[in-house]
C-alpha cells in the first residue's frame, strides 16, 4: 500500500508539472517575441521618419529622392548615434545592444552600427530585406554562429529614398526566461517530490515501532550527535490525532534516555570547550610547545612547532590527529635536541640551549626543556571515577623561540659598531699624528703648521660629517613618524639643492641640468628630500669626469612620482650594484676616503625612500655614467 500511494502522487505531480511547464514555456517565447518585434518595428520606424526629415531639410526641392543628397549623407554615423540611444537601458554589450542598417534597394549597405559597412557582403537575398522592398515590414530570425545566439531581424522600408532601416537584437533575454522558467520547474518537481514522499511516508505508516525510534538516536549519539532526543509523547508515533502520553515502561525508558543524552551532551560541551580553549591559547603563542611523555611520544603539540620543524597540520592552526602519540623521533631528527628531552626526563632538570638548523644562515632556536609532574589533586572527584583510575604521563616539556632575526640584529650590530669604530679611529689618528707633530716643534714652521692645520681641519670636517651621517641614519632608523608633512613644490627643492652644490660642480667642472614641471607636487618633509637629492647629487659631482654632467629630472608615471639623477661619471661595476646600499659600503674605498665620503650617502638615501613606501632602481654602464631611479607615491 505504502509502495502504491507513493507511485500515484509521484506520477500525478510529475505529469501536471510537466504539462504546465510546457504550455508557459513556449507561450512566454511566444509573446515575449510578439513584444520585441513590436519594439523594434517600432524603432524602425521612427527612424526612418527622422531620417525622411533630415533630408528634407537638406534638399530644399519638392522631390524627396534626389540621389546626390542621399550619398553625401552619412548613414554610417546615424547607424552609431541610433545604436547608442537605443541600447542605453543598461549596460551596453553583445546581449543587449540594438544593431542598425542601412540598406538601399539594390541590397549594398548604406551605414552599419557594429562592423564597417564598406566591407559587408550585399543583402538583397536576405529574408526581411526581400519583405522590405515589397512595402512590408521585413521579419526573419537567423542563428549567428559567431556568438551562438539567435538574432531577431526588423527591417522597415522607407520607399520615398528607397531605402530600408533594419534593426536587430540578439534574443538573450528570451533564453534567459527559458533558463529560469526550466530551473523554476526542476525546482517545483523536486519540492513535490519530497512533499509527495512526507504524505506517502505519513498515509503508508500510522503506526513506527518507539523502539525502533531509540535505536535511531542511539545510533546517532554514537556517531557523535549529542544534541538527539526521543519523542516521549506518543503523538509522533501513532498518527496525527494521538495525543497519548506514555506513563508506561516505554515513556520511562524515552525520559531516562533523554536524560542521559542530556548529560553526556554537557559533559562533551565542556570537554571540547576546554580542548578548544587550551588550543587557542597554545596556537596564539608565538613559542613553539611540545610535550612529550616518559618514551618521548608526543602528547601536545602547538601550531608553531609544526611551522618551525614542518610538520604537516590541519587547518592551519591544529596538528594533525595523527602526530598526536606518534614517536618525536619520526618528525624532529636533532641529536641535541632529544639529548635534551632525554636528561630532563631522567635527571628532573630543566636545560636551555641555542641550537642551529642547517648552514650558511639557517634557524637559531632557544630550547628550553622542562619536566613534566603529575597532578596529585583529582580533577574528577564529582564523579564516581578515582584518581588512581586515571592516567597522567611524566614527561617533559619544549618551549622554543626562534631567535634567528634577534641574532641577525646582533651580528648587524656589531658590524655597524665595528665599521664606525674604524671610520672615527682612521681621521682621529691623523688629527693626532699631525698634533704631535705640531707639538714636537713643527709649529715653528708657519707653511708646515699652516698646512698640517689645513689637514687636521679637513679631517675634522671629515669626523663632523661621519657622525652627522649617523645621526641622521639612526633617526631615520628609529621608526617614528616623519613630521612636517606638507606638499612642496619639487622642482624648487631641487633648485635649492643645486645652488648648495654648485659652487662644488663649477670648481670639478660639472653641469648640472634640471628638467621638471614648474607645478609637481611633493607630499613630503622637505628637509628629507633635500637630503636624498645632496646625497645623490653630490656623489654624481664627486665621481664624474672633468667636463661632465650631472642631469636631474621629475616627472608622474603611473599615478607615481618619479626623480631621475644622471651622471656622466665613471660608473659602477655590475658586481657592486646588489651592495652600495649597505652602510660603509664602498666601490674604491681609497678614493671613496679621499673624495671626503663616509660610506652612509646611499644608506640614507635608502632608508629614506623606505620611509615613504617608495623604491630605488640603479642603472650603470663602467665608464659611461650612472643613473639613478626614485619612485615615491604621489600622496604619502
Amino acid at each position: 500500500m505504502k509502495n502504491k500511494i507513493f507511485t500515484f502522487y509521484f506520477i500525478l505531480v510529475f505529469v501536471v508539472l510537466l504539462i504546465t511547464g510546457f504550455f508557459s514555456y513556449y507561450l512566454t517565447q511566444h509573446f515575449y517575441k510578439m513584444e520585441l518585434e513590436e519594439r523594434l518595428t517600432n524603432s524602425a520606424l521612427l527612424i526612418g521618419h527622422q531620417i525622411l526629415e533630415l533630408i528634407s531639410k537638406t534638399d530644399n526641392n519638392s522631390n524627396i529622392y534626389n540621389k546626390k543628397i542621399i550619398n553625401d549623407f552619412d548613414f554610417n554615423k546615424t547607424a552609431k548615434i541610433y545604436s547608442e540611444l537605443l541600447s542605453k537601458d543598461g549596460p551596453i554589450n553583445w546581449q543587449n545592444k540594438v544593431r542598425i542598417t542601412f540598406i538601399d534597394y539594390d541590397g549594398e549597405v548604406l551605414g552599419e552600427s557594429d562592423e564597417d559597412f564598406a566591407n559587408m557582403e550585399n543583402h538583397l537575398n536576405r529574408k526581411e530585406i526581400i519583405e522590405a522592398i515589397e512595402g512590408r515590414t521585413g521579419k526573419d530570425i537567423r542563428f549567428s554562429g559567431t556568438i551562438e545566439m539567435n538574432f531577431l531581424y526588423i527591417a522597415v522600408p522607407i520607399q520615398e529614398i528607397k531605402t530600408i532601416v533594419r534593426v536587430s537584437l540578439p534574443l538573450v533575454q528570451v533564453q534567459k526566461i527559458y533558463n529560469i522558467i526550466f530551473n523554476y520547474e526542476i525546482i517545483g518537481i523536486l519540492i513535490c517530490i519530497l512533499f509527495t514522499l512526507l504524505l506517502a511516508f505519513k498515509f503508508s505508516t500510522m503506526i513506527t515501532n518507539p523502539i525502533s525510534e531509540l535505536i535511531v538516536k542511539s545510533h546517532e549519539i554514537t556517531l557523535g550527535n549529542y544534541s538527539v532526543r526521543a519523542e516521549t509523547n506518543s503523538k509522533s508515533y501513532l498518527g496525527i490525532n494521538s495525543k497519548t502520553n506514555y506513563d508506561d515502561e516505554l515513556g520511562q525508558l524515552a525520559s531516562t534516555f533523554n536524560e542521559m543524552a542530556s548529560k553526556l551532551e554537557s559533559t562533551v560541551y565542556k570537554l571540547k570547550n576546554n580542548n578548544l580553549l587550551m588550543d587557542t591559547i597554545l596556537n596564539s603563542m608565538t613559542d613553539a610547545i611540545i610535550a612529550v611523555d616518559n618514551s618521548l611520544h608526543i602528547i601536545l603539540i602547538n601550531s608553531i612547532a609544526c611551522k618551525i620543524f614542518g610538520i604537516a597540520h590541519t587547518n592551519g592552526t591544529s596538528p594533525a590527529t595523527n602526530i598526536i602519540g606518534s614517536s618525536l623521533f619520526e618528525y624532529i631528527r636533532i641529536n641535541q635536541l632529544n639529548e635534551m628531552l632525554k636528561d630532563t626526563i631522567n635527571k628532573k632538570l630543566v636545560l636551555s640551549k641555542e641550537i642551529s638548523l642547517g648552514y650558511n644562515g639557517g634557524k637559531i632556536l632557544k630550547v628550553t626543556t622542562m619536566p613534566v609532574k603529575p597532578i596529585s589533586s583529582n580533577p574528577f572527584s564529582e564523579t564516581s571515577y578515582s584518581a588512581s583510575k586515571l592516567s597522567f604521563p611524566e614527561g617533559a616539556v619544549l618551549s622554543i623561540q626562534d631567535i634567528t632575526n634577534l641574532k641577525k640584529l646582533e651580528q648587524i650590530r656589531t658590524e655597524f659598531v665595528s665599521n664606525v669604530t674604524h671610520e672615527l679611529k682612521t681621521p682621529l689618528t691623523s688629527i693626532r699624528g699631525f698634533v704631535e707633530t705640531l707639538r714636537n716643534g713643527a709649529i715653528e714652521d708657519e707653511e708646515v703648521a699652516g698646512h698640517f692645520l689645513e689637514i687636521i681641519d679637513i679631517e675634522a670636517e671629515r669626523l663632523y660629517v661621519l657622525i652627522n651621517d649617523i645621526l641622521q641614519l639612526s633617526e631615520i632608523e628609529s621608526g617614528k613618524p616623519d613630521g612636517n608633512i606638507e606638499n612642496y613644490n619639487l622642482k624648487q627643492i631641487i633648485e635649492e639643492t643645486v645652488q648648495i652644490l654648485k659652487s662644488k660642480a663649477e670648481k670639478h667642472g660639472i653641469s648640472i641640468d634640471i628638467n621638471a614641471p614648474d607645478n609637481l607636487l611633493v607630499m613630503a618633509n622637505k628637509d628629507r628630500i633635500k637630503q636624498l637629492l645632496i646625497n645623490l647629487i653630490d656623489n654624481g659631482i664627486k665621481y664624474n669626469k672633468a667636463g661632465g654632467n650631472v642631469s636631474i629630472s621629475a616627472y608622474l608615471s603611473e599615478g607615481k612620482l618619479v626623480i631621475k639623477v644622471t651622471d656622466t661619471g665613471i660608473g659602477i661595476p655590475e658586481q657592486h650594484l646588489p651592495r652600495i646600499f649597505e652602510r660603509f659600503y664602498r666601490v674604491d674605498k681609497g678614493r671613496s676616503r679621499s673624495m671626503g665620503g663616509t660610506g652612509l650617502g646611499l644608506a640614507i638615501v635608502k632608508h629614506i625612500i623606505n620611509l615613504y613606501n617608495g623604491n630605488i632602481k640603479v642603472n650603470s654602464t663602467l665608464g659611461a655614467g650612472t643613473e639613478f631611479i626614485i619612485q615615491l607615491p604621489r600622496n604619502i
